[in-house]
């Protein structure tokens, strides 16, 4: 009996010792168990999520019943810390149309979002962190919080919370401390570029799918150069970058990372005919990105540089039977004015005389009004563009100096006879305007 007894206490200890070695052991074994492409992986999350945003749009809806005017969550999407002074990149259909924007970080801090300046035709915001949004601020606003949800997908609640305005203030009290006591530090990512990028590369991406807080997918470099249109305007988005990493409905405006962690796109749309993932996810290169963020910060707009013509549309030009952009009208002071480029008119007798078509850009072709502008997106204002043009039977070069959108656009609204002429000869009655 004794020895039984003896035994039993031994195994126990054994037990106990085993236990207590595993417990030690358990998570450097674990670890020893990844291999190195997952380390980096690891580690590439770890390094970025700190500088991965949540973006929540609030717009102002009036109760039906208290009328009372409230602020509620109307959509979502993901950002990422631009630099140092707080600004945030993402898309611009994540706050179209935000009464109010709220930017939440990996420690659950949530900022004011003021929009810096944004672009439609690229699908590009630029946002301003400011101050913090306490539970106090959240009760009065009766919103119930812009923050994702790390464990389950949950529609943000709009209600006041139960806890009493004592308790709320006792609250935000504390947490005003807590955060004195550890002050906030803003981390950037660093950017890499998307000029040399390859098909097959590896590839991530980071974001807040559905409201999951900071998800981690990744894929390759499934094509580039492909060509999408902005959800916003309809306007054609060049030299995107397709990617086979995981894109949801939550991920819009989150980084595409290379392998060692650096900015290479911002994940903008999907093509899908459920609205989840079908594999084929597209991202704006970052290389584009650099210059429209300097002029947005510096602006509060992108500077469009133009020609200053209204052109003929694609189908217009198939149905003439001309391979090029026929020139229907210069606006007067505009870039082509003044490099004396010619436009279409009606001869004394009503016949049509056709304008200089521009069969080429900066020794670029241009077949298509998509040709010219591929070439002009990548130009500024200020930039001298020759242009291949024929006039006539002959083939000549002139050079234009682009200018800024702004300064000519309002002065092509009024451009419309030719149009009217061309409509009265019985041609279509579309234009375009660059």
């Amino acid at each position: 009996e004794g020895r039984r007894a003896f035994g039993r206490a031994a195994c126990a200890v054994g037990m106990a010792a085993a236990l207590s070695q595993g417990a030690l052991v358990g998570p450097s074994v674990a670890a020893a168990r990844l291999s190195q492409d997952e380390k980096n992986t690891v580690s590439l999350f770890e390094k970025a999520t700190p500088s991965v945003v949540f973006i929540t749009n609030l717009t102002n809806r009036r109760d039906i019943f208290t009328l009372d005017l409230k602020e509620i969550p109307q959509g979502a999407g993901s950002g990422f810390v631009w630099d140092d002074e707080g600004h945030i990149v993402t898309n611009f259909h994540v706050i179209k149309g935000a009464s109010d924007v709220q930017v939440t970080f990996q420690d659950q801090v949530v900022k004011q979002g003021r929009v810096v300046g944004f672009d439609e035709d690229r699908d590009i915001a630029v946002l301003q962190v400011g101050d913090d949004i306490t539970d106090e601020d959240e009760d009065e606003g009766g919103s119930g919080g812009g923050g994702p949800s790390s464990a389950a997908v949950s529609p943000v609640s709009t209600s006041k919370p139960s806890s009493s305005s004592e308790l709320a203030s006792d609250r935000a009290k504390a947490n005003r401390e807590e955060k004195k006591e550890s002050p906030f530090t803003i981390q950037p990512l660093p950017r890499g570029t998307s000029e040399d990028l390859v098909v097959g590369q590896r590839v991530y991406a980071i974001g807040n799918p559905f409201g999951l807080d900071h998800t981690l997918t990744a894929g390759i470099v499934s094509g580039l150069g492909r060509e999408i249109s902005s959800g916003n305007t309809g306007r054609p988005i060049y030299d995107v970058i397709q990617t086979d990493a995981a894109i949801n409905p939550g991920n819009s405006g989150g980084p595409l990372l290379d392998s060692d962690g650096n900015v290479i796109g911002i994940n903008t749309a999907i093509y899908s005919s459920t609205g989840t993932s079908s594999g084929v996810g597209f991202a704006i290169p970052i290389d584009p990105i650099e210059m429209f963020v300097d002029q947005l910060l510096k602006f509060g707009r992108i500077t469009q540089p133009i020609l200053g013509i209204t052109f003929a549309p694609d189908q217009l030009v198939d149905e003439l039977g001309i391979e090029g952009i026929l020139v229907l009208k210069c606006v007067d002071g505009g870039p082509a004015w003044k490099a004396g480029m010619q436009p279409t008119t009606r001869d004394s007798f009503g016949r049509l005389v056709l304008g200089d078509i521009v069969v080429g850009i900066n020794d670029t072709k241009t077949k298509t009004s998509l040709d010219l502008f591929r070439v002009l997106n990548k130009l500024s204002v200020g930039d001298l563009a020759t242009l291949d043009i024929i006039r006539g039977n002959a083939k000549e070069k002139i050079d234009v100096t682009l200018m800024d959108s702004q300064s000519v656009m309002p002065k092509m609204l009024n451009v419309q006879s030719i149009i009217e002429e061309m409509r009265a000869g019985g041609m279509d009655n579309e234009e375009e305007e660059e």
